[in-house]
């Protein structure tokens, strides 16, 4: 019951967070995004009380969680203090990059995969980490000091959607649906913030209202997984 009154109570912050901050960044706003990335943090908490059985691998989503609450913070820093913002930047991968590495470590822990399995998801990771990189020119781009981490990034973001869209075939599972749609619209989310953070004339209202619509509906079905496993 309490998993569900969070979320609900997190839907409403989130959704009012979303027409804040198409307005622009402000500290006011850093921490209403604090507030809505707290709420999609608790509902994965009150998943795993609501489902013990569950709890290795809503551990590990919960870590994601956090390393995704701390990026948050990071990448709006970046606006709010803009003599920093490379700093914040490279931050926000980092922390976004690790929150990754759990998340595949729980769909890896969890589903019975092939080791092939496995190396055909890093091998389709990494071609779209090139293809990202390399495409720069011609989807008008420009990465410049970014373009490792950027690189890096994309490979474990690719990885999380390769992995669960694959469990979710596998295991036919109500639980690995929801984090194979989850995982695709983070990257959804990142396709568009990528536009607005290395292209040119993104920067308004609907693609950031769209960024960041698309990144809390993916990490409200990720922290859903956890409630829905084994059942």
């Amino acid at each position: 019951m309490w998993y569900y009154i969070i979320l609900f109570a997190g839907l409403v912050v989130s959704t009012g967070f979303l027409f804040a901050r198409a307005k622009g960044a402000s500290v006011m706003r850093l921490f209403y995004k604090m507030a809505s990335s707290l709420c999609y943090l608790l509902t994965s908490v009150f998943a795993v009380l609501q489902n013990p059985d569950a709890s290795d691998y809503g551990i590990l989503i919960m870590m994601g969680g956090v390393l995704g609450l701390a990026g948050d913070i990071a990448l709006d820093l970046k606006f709010i203090y803009p003599k920093d913002a490379n700093e914040y930047l490279k931050a926000g991968f980092l922390f976004f990059l690790i929150g990754h590495i759990f998340y595949n470590a729980a769909i890896i822990m969890y589903n019975p995969f092939k080791w092939w399995h496995l190396l055909i998801c890093a091998a389709v990771s990494i071609v779209l980490g090139l293809g990202t990189v390399f495409s720069a020119n011609l989807l008008k781009m420009h990465y410049g000091k970014y373009r490792r981490i950027v690189f890096l990034y994309v490979v474990f973001l690719s990885m999380t959607m390769c992995t669960s869209v694959l469990a979710a075939f596998i295991s036919q599972s109500k639980s690995m649906i929801i984090l194979a749609v989850g995982a695709v619209l983070f990257v959804l989310s990142d396709l568009i913030l990528s536009k607005i953070y290395f292209g040119r004339g993104w920067e308004k209202p609907v693609p950031i209202f769209l960024n960041h619509l698309f990144y809390y509906a993916g990490q409200y079905l990720i922290a859903a997984s956890i409630i829905f496993l084994n059942k």
